[in-house]
């Protein structure tokens, strides 16, 4: 595989002011996380006590996967005390889009480079959000058509979407497999395909929750890096965390104003609010299966759906007898994650790290330490035929992932035109505004003939433009193989407007380069850096 860096111009500067040690940004974070210092410091840290009993719970949540050696020794040195570097992520269709795989690979990356650097097992973990109910954020994926140069929507459908957590929802596997045959429809066939297929036809077959496929999947793709899996909604996690949901609880009031102080620093300081929420609460509860957000209302706490009350002490029972039925929201869950691991490091996209900035009093007010906050890396993936038709048409890797394609192909459209053509009709725009110019002047003192004349006037620029339109658009259906080449590099690289990272599937990648290209064997080492990485497998 080849791998190189390429630095895209930012249009949002957070992490280029994270990147450089911003001091005004690291004000609302408790580490800088270009300090050397402070990862030393996060090694060396002592434990927080929980370490053997998360153990456990992790080994009984991954009890149902065929683990790797690499994996168990895992499971044993967090239950030694062994520091983590953690990032999660929702449970997508088919694994969700390819930046879910790069978290993880960033987990991977900054856990093996901290290991080497300072002698030391540093475990990487990933947290599957399962606790989470939004399900039209995760019901579906995009999938690329090469034959079309077109993007798919593929979506599982359901008539009854689920009100509550993802890791309690059992999809309908007839109509899982309906998804994949439509997402596969838009592959072309490889020798990868039939394993591939079969592979995920096995995980749909043999698990059952929606959460359960995503990680019997991340699982597949990861097991030989050691990467541990935790679900957010695990009940044996659940009755580990008691103790701090009854602390959430009991000091509700003092974390909400927390919260809310941090976010009106940061918007003092020319940030971006990030997290938007109504409650003061920042828990939800379960109840008439569905995920209820609770606040504070006129002494009681209240659901946002049923409307029931609870007092404290009624919550706090639950607590004790039920504590599956609790769960965090984006506020609590950063808190949770932490008072839980032993972490030197966070993972998180753009947004995450973020949310995090705003969370800073709520750690120092619960008396937590704050991770040291990192981004993930970003990575796309080209093949021969799309470098072949970059250099076709001369342009960049770097330029089509920043930008797309829409410049250069008006660029090729316009070299392909008459310029004479157009200059001749930009000539007419120019002679047609001196006559109405002229014009005006003729009918100044009538109103109406005023009108009569701006609205002609509109009319003949109005078919100037659409001749020039129509013109262009014929030299580009002239030209429909280039056009189709422009949208292949495009949905290739900078698909909606975006990173490929962020629309395509992994499966896509498998499809085309194998089923174990991510694997260690496989994918390209990797440093971790702020730059984006092109990879051509």
């Amino acid at each position: 595989m080849d791998c190189m860096t390429t630095k895209l111009n930012e249009k949002d500067q957070f992490i280029t002011r994270l990147a450089n040690s911003d001091e005004t940004l690291n004000k609302f974070y408790q580490f800088d996380a270009m300090a050397n210092d402070n990862y030393k410091y996060k090694v060396e840290q002592s434990t927080n006590g929980r370490e053997q009993q998360l153990a456990n719970v992790i080994h009984q949540y991954m009890s149902d996967l065929t683990l790797s050696s690499q994996q168990l020794t895992n499971i044993e040195q967090l239950r030694e005390g062994a520091k983590v570097v953690i990032g999660g992520q929702q449970a997508g269709l088919f694994g969700g889009p390819l930046y879910t795989f790069h978290k993880i690979f960033s987990i991977i990356t900054l856990s093996q480079s901290l290991a080497k650097d300072y002698g030391t097992t540093v475990v990487p973990v990933f947290w599957i959000a399962g606790e989470d109910h939004d399900f039209d954020e995760v019901n579906h994926t995009f999938v690329y058509s090469n034959h079309e140069a077109q993007l798919h929507k593929v979506k599982y459908h359901t008539l009854e979407p689920p009100e509550d957590s993802m890791s309690n929802y059992y999809p309908n596997k007839l109509q899982l497999k309906d998804a994949l045959t439509q997402f596969f429809k838009h592959q072309p066939e490889t020798k990868h395909t039939k394993a591939l297929l079969t592979l995920s036809h096995n995980i749909i077959d043999r698990y059952d929750s929606w959460t359960a496929m995503f990680k019997a999947l991340l699982h597949e793709v990861f097991k030989e890096y050691g990467v541990l899996f935790i679900d957010a909604q695990d009940k044996y996690l659940r009755t580990l965390e008691q103790p701090f949901l009854k602390e959430l609880i009991n000091r509700f009031n003092e974390v909400d104003e927390a919260f809310r102080s941090a976010q009106v620093k940061l918007e003092s300081h020319g940030f971006e609010q990030m997290i938007q929420t109504d409650t003061n609460v920042h828990l939800f509860i379960e109840e008439d299966n569905m995920r209820q957000l609770l606040t504070f209302e006129d002494g009681k706490f209240k659901t946002s759906k049923s409307n029931s009350f609870y007092t404290k002490e009624e919550l706090l029972n639950i607590v004790e007898q039920s504590p599956e039925r609790f769960s965090n929201n984006v506020v609590t869950r950063p808190l949770m994650e932490e008072w839980l691991f032993n972490t030197i490091a966070f993972v998180g996209g753009p947004s995450e790290i973020k949310y995090w900035a705003e969370l800073n009093e709520v750690f120092e007010t619960l008396n937590i330490e704050m991770p040291i906050v990192i981004p993930r890396l970003r990575i796309s993936y080209i093949n021969e035929r799309i470098e072949k038709l970059s250099s076709k048409y001369a342009l960049s890797i770097e330029e089509i992932i920043a930008d797309g394609t829409e410049s250069a192909k008006d660029r090729f459209i316009r070299a392909h035109a008459s310029e004479t053509f157009i200059n001749n009709i930009e000539e007419l725009k120019q002679q047609q505004s001196q006559v109405y110019a002229s014009l005006k002047e003729e009918v100044q003192d009538n109103n109406d003939n005023k009108l009569l004349l701006e609205k002609n006037n509109q009319i003949h620029m109005q078919q100037y433009d659409y001749l020039i339109k129509r013109y262009l658009l014929n030299i580009e259906r002239e030209n429909d193989i280039s056009m189709k080449h422009f949208r292949e590099l495009n949905n290739s690289l900078h698909p909606m407007e975006g990173l490929q990272e962020r629309i395509w599937n992994p499966l896509q990648i498998m499809n085309e380069f194998g089923i174990d290209v991510f694997s260690p064997s496989t994918y390209p080492p990797l440093s971790y850096t702020f730059e984006h990485i092109v990879i051509k497998p």
